[in-house]
């Protein structure tokens, strides 16, 4: 597993997209970072120009790391 950036650096679209490719919905998602549904839908929602919760985008970090590191089954894999 690779070390997860620095939350204030996070690009909260691109963790978007990561959680996309894994097939996870918000509310699965959420649960497995430790934040509420509403947490995670303000952080992905985040412009780029503008400040975000880095709690939120700690827990969201670690949470991409330790999935893309084990797959879960409903991440697809298009070849």
């Amino acid at each position: 597993m690779s070390f997860p950036i620095d939350p204030s650096q996070r690009q909260p679209k691109g963790d978007h997209n990561r959680r996309l490719a894994l097939g996870l919905d918000p509310d699965e998602f959420a649960r497995e970072a430790g934040v509420t549904t509403e947490e995670l839908r303000d952080y992905e929602r985040t412009s780029p120009d503008h400040d975000f919760d880095l709690e939120v985008a700690r827990r969201v970090g670690f949470t991409l790391e330790r999935l893309e590191a084990n797959p879960p089954p409903t991440q697809k894999v298009v070849t």
